[in-house]
């Protein structure tokens, strides 16, 4: 093995854009999304041991339910090893939010094996490995600043967008079977065709570091207001505040507004008090560039 312990960070992720252009043959749905990471963040660390062991301090997602397990027995598979090791997570990052943290946590997995067990695997490799895992992983093994398309798997990695602020809320309010529940609400009228995706992605806005929420579209918006209860409250309080509209990450419910403070941050969570949302202020990295 090459090292004793490991402890690395987990980083959340948003869809600055998220467009849904239709059905494939597959039964998934192509998309146009822009992915950004953020600084929040769960904690893994790997450690010895001679079985594999993935405990999580939620206890419903420890053992063999956990994607991190999946994903060390898949590169297990691919580097001829035993999946041999000690994961423990830290969940930080809201669950089932559109924030993809578990994708997060399967994507550290890979990279922190790798170099736990010392297999050597090349970024295209865990890349290749974490596309077997989910249409975000392969984002999350790199993150920063990144146009997604297909599944959201073909990766195209842009003017890397740090140090803004942003304003994440995390309504507590959850559904189950929530992303294909979500697709399945889609209607004709919340596809389009990827051009907003492109165009921000191409702008001096983007180029330049200066993105807002304003610029920022997400196909679920609609659906996700009249699924998840309670969200549309929250959504409204939040709206009635900020400088710069609400734009919904993944298929929800978390949202954010971008740029903000700390004042507003301070303001919004109040406002939000009995509602069981959570308010953070986080700030866009790429994990890949020094702090």
């Amino acid at each position: 093995m090459g090292t004793e312990s490991l402890r690395l960070p987990a980083h959340a992720k948003l869809n600055l854009s998220l467009e849904v252009l239709g059905k494939r043959d597959d039964g998934y749905h192509d998309i146009a999304t822009i992915l950004q990471t953020v600084d929040l963040a769960d904690q893994l660390t790997v450690s010895s041991s001679r079985v594999l062991e993935v405990y999580c301090d939620n206890p419903e997602l420890s053992g063999p339910r956990n994607i991190v397990w999946d994903a060390a027995v898949k590169l297990a598979a691919h580097g001829g090893v035993e999946p041999w090791a000690k994961i423990k997570i830290h969940k930080r990052i809201p669950m089932a939010a559109g924030l993809g943290g578990g994708s997060a946590d399967a994507a550290t997995g890979l990279l922190g094996l790798n170099r736990f067990w010392g297999l050597g695997f090349t970024e295209d490799k865990l890349l290749s490995i974490a596309s077997e895992l989910g249409s975000d992983v392969p984002f999350l093994v790199k993150g920063g600043t990144a146009i997604g398309t297909g599944r959201g798997d073909l990766l195209e990695h842009l003017t890397s967008q740090t140090n803004l602020r942003v304003l994440l809320i995390a309504p507590a309010q959850s559904i189950a079977n929530k992303t294909p529940t979500l697709y399945g609400a889609l209607t004709p009228n919340d596809y389009s065709d990827g051009t907003h995706t492109r165009r921000l992605a191409g702008s001096t806005e983007m180029s330049t570091g200066k993105i807002s929420s304003d610029l920022c579209l997400n196909a679920f918006t609609r659906a996700a207001l009249e699924i998840f209860p309670g969200l549309a409250d929250v959504w409204e309080k939040t709206a009635a505040i900020v400088k710069h509209r609400p734009c919904l990450s993944g298929a929800g419910p978390a949202f954010f507004c971008l740029p903000s403070d700390d004042a507003e941050r301070e303001e919004v969570a109040d406002a939000l008090q009995g509602t069981g949302a959570k308010v953070y202020l986080v700030r866009t990295i790429n994990p890949a560039q020094p702090v």
